[in-house]
């Protein structure tokens, strides 16, 4: 049993009268969720891979596709909007794949 499942049963079962912020009833939602999502929380197993275990790469990565396609006087359609952020993750990731897409498109004149 985990440490949390220990504290939940030293806690009791949530009252039908506690608060939606009681102790008890914070206890058995965490530890639900826990139990629930067990399976994609090893984050032993996800460090030693070098995989990152927060949301922080994925909050920066928003915010500077955000930057890109909300900034001002900046107007997009579906299609545009998809391109330049296709285009913004290839350079971002900085790795060979973004090298390849340069070398493999070269640049098509476009018609005014």
């Amino acid at each position: 049993m985990t440490r949390l499942g220990e504290l939940s049963q030293q806690a009791g079962p949530p009252l039908e009268s506690d608060a939606a912020n009681h102790p008890r009833k914070v206890l058995a939602q965490c530890l639900g969720y826990v139990e629930k999502h067990r399976d994609q929380m090893d984050y032993p197993k996800y460090r030693a891979k070098g995989w990152p275990t927060g949301s922080g790469i994925t909050e920066s990565g928003v915010k500077l596709y955000g930057k890109r396609v909300k900034g001002s006087e900046q107007f997009w359609n579906v299609p545009g909007a998809e391109a330049i952020l296709a285009l913004r993750s290839k350079w971002l990731s900085e790795d060979e794949a973004s090298q390849h897409y340069w070398l493999g498109w070269p640049p098509q004149a476009v018609a005014a």
